[in-house]
């Protein structure tokens, strides 16, 4: 079974090749595609134009591979469509909501999700995404929130990576450090995965990335 990987970012490579260290897991190729997230940010979400470029890359990038895993969250709306279409697609995000909610069910009580995220332009694709998944899986009981760290997306986009490791750090120990209503988080940004081994907060270790779930998702169906 052959797998390839579709960044908007070209950081990512580094982070999912680590994340398959020590499997026998090889991909195809890593494409990057970082003008179609260029495009989206300016605009601020995605247009008939944009989407339609969107939807010819992932075709292509799919193209002589049994599925494309699609990392940026941004670009995965148009990745869920083609899904449902039967293209060999998925997007990174959803392998961590449905890692996520089949957790939170598992555990008794009363369960609150809290998804991180540095990006405005993936506000609506990852508020969604949980969404859907938790009606798919029959988890209705189970309180979801997308939660924006402000002021952190344009360092990124800066190109200041050191800066926005830094920035990532800060406001995700702020928010570990003094939630009281969340039992489990998650980072809907495969970006800001790195920083969670900076932060002083125990509860950074117990984070769900989708970096863990695609590397569990591949050992399980592509081994």
């Amino acid at each position: 079974m052959s797998f390839s990987f579709l960044h908007s970012v070209e950081s990512n490579i580094a982070l999912f090749s680590e994340a398959l260290e020590g499997t026998n897991l090889v991909p195809e190729a890593h494409h990057v595609r970082n003008d179609l997230l260029q495009k989206v940010t300016e605009l601020g979400y995605i247009d008939a134009d944009i989407g339609a470029e969107i939807e010819r890359a992932i075709l292509e990038c799919a193209r002589g591979v049994d599925l494309l895993l699609v990392t940026c969250s941004t670009l995965s709306p148009i990745a869920d469509r083609l899904m449902v279409e039967g293209a060999p697609v998925i997007r990174t995000d959803r392998l961590l909501a449905d890692a996520l909610f089949k957790n939170a069910m598992s555990n008794p009580g009363r369960v609150d999700i809290a998804i991180l995220i540095t990006a405005p332009s993936t506000v609506d694709a990852t508020a969604g995404l949980f969404k859907t998944c938790r009606d798919v899986t029959g988890a209705e009981s189970i309180g979801v929130e997308t939660i924006l760290l402000p002021d952190i997306w344009d360092i990124f986009l800066s190109g200041d990576l050191e800066g926005y490791k830094q920035a990532c750090i800060t406001a995700m120990d702020d928010f570990l450090l003094n939630d009281k209503k969340f039992t489990h988080v998650g980072v809907g940004q495969v970006s800001m995965a790195p920083s969670l081994a900076y932060c002083t907060s125990p509860r950074a270790q117990h984070v769900w990335s989708a970096l863990s779930a695609t590397r569990t998702y591949l050992l399980h169906h592509y081994r």
